[in-house]
């Protein structure tokens, strides 16, 4: 493609390394630097022109984020294909790709997977993105860790209205304690994700802010994502059950 090197970037250059950066922020790194075409380059050409660009050797785990997130750029398969949903989900959270095994994503994967998705490329319909069997597997996935209370992020992706939670309420709804102690429970496998999903949002805007683009800046697009972020948390609240008094 070309023999350019790009000027030294300290904080593009740290990131590109940087095990812990996320498959947005390198995503705004790559095509700043090598301009929009190389979504459509393949795959060993992108690591190439990557590594001859910035002087570095791109990691794996940072080379699976960043093909994820070019597919979701480029693709609708994450919301229609549940293969596909599964692999992005993996690798945006872990890095991990590897096609001769068959790698399920667990609950936190996928709620990191769809906050990501949904920056990276918001679908057309916000509020049903997801195909059926990416629905199923997400309802399953849920119910298999015994999460009563879908965190906030997974209930964009779970079909229907109603959930395990509504079963406890009708048991002990007149077992005021028994319900408090299971919500109690409950509550904390929720928070955990959903801390999970705040911390890692909160390391891509710090990422996002602090870059240095050849091309513009990344200003408008944090103040759009902390926008976005103050909007889940407060819809997120009103979802939440609250604990029934005596």
């Amino acid at each position: 493609m070309s023999d350019r090197k790009v000027r030294p970037n300290g904080k593009a250059v740290a990131y590109l390394v940087n095990p812990e950066t996320t498959g947005l922020v390198l995503l705004v790194i790559v095509a700043d630097t090598l301009g929009p075409d190389f979504l459509s380059w393949d795959p060993e050409t992108i690591r190439m022109e990557v590594n001859q660009s910035f002087g570095v050797q791109l990691p794996d785990s940072n080379f699976n984020r960043l093909m994820a997130a070019i597919e979701l750029a480029t693709s609708d398969s994450f919301y229609v294909n549940l293969p596909d949903f599964i692999r992005i989900c993996n690798a945006l959270y872990n890095g991990t790709f590897d096609p001769r095994v068959f790698d399920p994503a667990d609950a936190g994967e996928i709620a990191w997977g769809i906050t990501e998705g949904l920056l990276i490329w918001p679908p057309e319909d916000s509020r049903k993105p997801f195909a059926p069997k990416i629905l199923e597997y997400i309802g399953r996935t849920v119910k298999d860790e015994g999460i009563m209370i879908p965190p906030d992020i997974l209930r964009l992706g779970i079909a229907g209205d109603g959930d395990l939670w509504d079963q406890v309420q009708a048991t002990y709804s007149d077992d005021p304690e028994m319900f408090a102690a299971i919500y109690e429970m409950e509550r904390g496998k929720t928070e955990a994700i959903n801390q999970l999903v705040k911390e890692r949002l909160g390391q891509l805007l710090k990422q996002l802010e602090s870059l240095e683009l050849q091309n513009g800046d990344t200003t408008a697009a944090v103040k759009k994502l902390l926008a976005q972020l103050r909007l889940e948390e407060s819809e997120g609240q009103e979802m939440r059950p609250a604990i029934p008094s005596e």
